[in-house]
């Protein structure tokens, strides 16, 4: 599995683990546990490893911390039970960060530990200035949410590899059969 990293904060590229949530049926990047394990190790968070009991307990994490950010984008309060979740989560201990003898860091933890970075990571984000700097890509078919850190933010797509070159494409497209007619 290969997973994209282009939301500029650990808990919102978790939540872009599951794409396209508009169409009928989402494209699932977490479908076991080893999914998961995978996901924790690309985006250097450490080797995690991940069992059935506390798979399902990550989904209902990244599904709850899409919709905290998803909520405060449309203005609205976040529902309750996302709420006493993430906060929740965010109160365990988190992974512990650990340097090697080559100078490298790595962290080490279970999944408990894992969705407690990720649940705290988001309390940090929705307690920064860079809060206000958070969208939700342009292309009207994906869903994946990102920090624009761009100096005048005005990024418009959550990465130009997928989405922002299709809009180019199609844009190019749009013109040529404009003009050739």
């Amino acid at each position: 599995m290969s997973f994209v990293f282009v939301s500029g904060r650990p808990s919102l590229d978790f939540a872009g683990t599951l794409k396209w949530r508009r169409r009928a049926q989402g494209e699932e990047q977490l479908s076991s546990p080893a999914d998961l394990a995978s996901w924790a190790s690309s985006a250097s968070l450490g080797d995690i490893p991940a069992g059935p009991a506390n798979f399902a307990a990550a989904i209902s994490a990244r599904e709850a911390i899409y919709r905290v950010i998803r909520s405060r984008l449309d203005g609205a309060a976040p529902a309750a039970t996302d709420v006493t979740l993430i906060n929740s989560l965010a109160r365990g201990p988190r992974l512990t960060p650990t340097l090697l003898a080559d100078g490298q860091m790595t962290r080490t933890g279970t999944t408990e530990e894992l969705l407690a970075t990720l649940a705290a990571d988001l309390l940090d984000l929705l307690s920064s200035d860079e809060i206000d700097r958070v969208k939700g890509c342009a292309n009207s078919d994906c869903t994946r949410l990102y920090l624009d850190a761009s100096r005048l933010g005005n990024r418009q797509w959550c990465g130009m590899a997928e989405c922002g070159n299709r809009a180019k494409v199609s844009a190019f497209r749009a013109r040529r059969r404009t003009s050739a007619n």
